[in-house]
């Protein structure tokens, strides 16, 4: 992965801050993007449609897969790349959270999105310090015509949330294959329509203030000594380190407890032999998430 300079860090940092976003581009390279593309094939076999139900929000030919960090390893490299967390920490502060990690593969057909904010699900008044910040990976070019992304600039600074039926100026975030836009949490945002014939392949990987509940559950949702094994900079933002005295394991920092309990940790959970076969099931139930 391309290494960003101080000086991309910083402008990237402050054109989220004076505008809502910022993208980066030429920072997925092309092995890798494909090896993630592979990953969501495979998701797709075990999986088909993805983790939830079609809906008007969404997405009714949107396939979103969740619960990454149980399935294949390059999951652990996307929630840690080195851009993404080298420009975090100016946005959300250095003990932010992996909140949610999901894909955003946009069919052929698929409506516009409705505009909305990501940090909605805490309902905090505005203006409040940044709380949520989002990551869009175009795994495919993104354009105006195949849903990219569309924001409203600068929304971010308003002290409201968008109003529903308001019309807003927007424009779609187009880039290259193998870039990467943060949208900061305050900033309207929604998938835009894709009018080709072709499929948008996109995650959406989010990541929130250390003080703020994870929207994914992921500290329930991967086995304690499954997450043993993981990278430490992916067991940091899971909650292995304290945020502001928050997040405690007998009133101290809880790795150290986590490795007198598990010790190095194994990689086997008997759930996981089971889990796909549950899709069926799973998909049914109506679920309120807030994915791009």
């Amino acid at each position: 992965m391309r290494q960003l300079s101080e000086k991309e860090i910083l402008n990237h940092a402050s054109e989220i801050a004076e505008q809502g976003y910022s993208i980066m581009e030429g920072v997925i390279d092309d092995e890798f993007r494909i090896q993630v593309l592979n990953e969501l094939e495979r998701l797709e076999s075990v999986r088909p449609g993805g983790d939830i139900p079609p809906g008007p929000f969404t997405g009714f030919v949107t396939r979103r897969w969740f619960d990454l960090l149980n399935d294949a390893d390059i999951w652990q490299q996307v929630a840690i790349h080195s851009g993404v967390m080298s420009v975090l920490p100016h946005v959300l502060g250095d003990d932010f959270l992996l909140s949610t990690m999901g894909s955003a593969v946009i069919g052929p057909g698929e409506e516009s999105q409705m505009l909305h904010v990501d940090d909605g699900v805490y309902q905090f008044p505005r203006p409040h310090p940044n709380l949520v910040c989002n990551t869009m990976w175009a795994l495919s070019d993104f354009t105006h015509e195949n849903g990219a992304t569309l924001v409203v600039p600068e929304s971010n600074n308003w002290d409201h949330d968008p109003v529903l039926g308001e019309d807003y100026k927007t424009i779609s975030l187009e880039m290259p294959a193998g870039s990467i836009a943060f949208v900061v949490g305050t900033c309207y945002h929604g998938a835009g329509a894709n009018t080709t014939d072709k499929i948008r392949w996109a995650l959406t990987i989010n990541y929130c203030n250390g003080s703020m509940r994870q929207q994914e559950n992921l500290m329930l949702g991967i086995n304690p000594e499954r997450m043993m094994t993981f990278p430490e900079e992916l067991q940091n933002i899971l909650g292995f380190k304290l945020c502001k005295g928050a997040g405690h394991i007998f009133a101290s920092d809880p790795r150290q407890e986590l490795i007198n309990r598990y010790g190095e940790g194994s990689v086997e959970d008997e759930y996981l032999k089971q889990r796909n076969k549950l899709h069926s099931k799973r998909i049914k139930k109506e679920v309120d998430y807030s994915p791009e």
